[in-house]
């Protein structure tokens, strides 16, 4: 049963499109050694859901020392057609618990882990690229889930992300509304984003740190920008 508190277990498809390209990729590691490493974004998606979800990357993170392999594979980008893309963890925007929800699997000496669907869409709510947008119906159709309240409880684990970005920051993207435009295209509802995620995520940190806590006064008069954002997409 698939569930977002329930830890994913897929039937991965090594003959997928991303399959192929890890397995040929593994294939390249030294077998002296055991190594491990996260496939996030796209590709497990299509490993584990449907394999007809192309992408033309596959988003992993791992040592850093794994860059001269995927040049020596040929996997790199502008050498293969489906290329793997050395990410920062950093990137993958997900709940602080998303590992407890992940899938790993051993591949000869190599362990892999898959985050869970779900993690996977709430860390592209940020962006929300056309692709990022399917990948929401994709999960959706074949799943069922998330639903409304489920992905309510996953974007109040990573609040934070409605938090105004940095002025270096040309990635924040605009993540309350990507929100807005996920419940449309899915529920076909409207969502009042800072009633429904953002208060009550923090009243629950409130109810952690205690009433009085002076961070939390902090964090609401940065987060109460959000509702002004919220005024002028009205």
């Amino acid at each position: 049963m698939f569930s977002p508190d329930q830890p994913w277990v897929p039937q991965i498809n090594w003959n997928a499109p991303a399959g192929k390209v890890l397995r040929h990729f593994i294939s390249c590691l030294p077998k002296t050694s055991r190594f491990s490493f996260t496939v996030f974004g796209s590709a497990p998606l299509q490993l584990g859901l449907e394999d007809s979800f192309l992408s033309g990357d596959v988003d992993i993170f791992a040592p850093h020392e794994f860059s001269s392999v995927i040049q020596m594979a040929g996997l790199a980008k502008g050498m293969a057609e489906i290329y793997i893309e050395q990410c920062d963890e950093s990137v993958f925007i997900a709940s602080t618990s998303w590992k407890e929800r992940s899938y790993t699997i051993e591949l000869d000496n190599v362990l892999i882990t898959f985050p869970h669907p779900v993690d996977i869409l709430v860390a592209k709510i940020r962006r929300l690229a056309p692709k990022d947008l399917r990948a929401y119906h994709l999960v959706y159709s074949k799943t069922g889930h998330p639903t409304e309240d489920e992905l309510k409880l996953a974007l109040q684990r990573v609040v934070d992300i409605y938090r105004p970005a940095f002025d270096e920051d040309d990635t924040g993207g605009d993540p309350l509304g990507n929100t807005l435009i996920v419940w449309k295209e899915l529920y076909h509802k409207e969502i009042d984003v800072r009633a429904e995620i953002i208060k009550p995520a923090l009243a629950k940190r409130r109810e952690s740190y205690g009433l009085n806590a002076p961070q939390l006064k902090i964090e609401l008069r940065q987060i109460g920008s959000v509702k002004e954002q919220e005024n002028k997409k009205a």
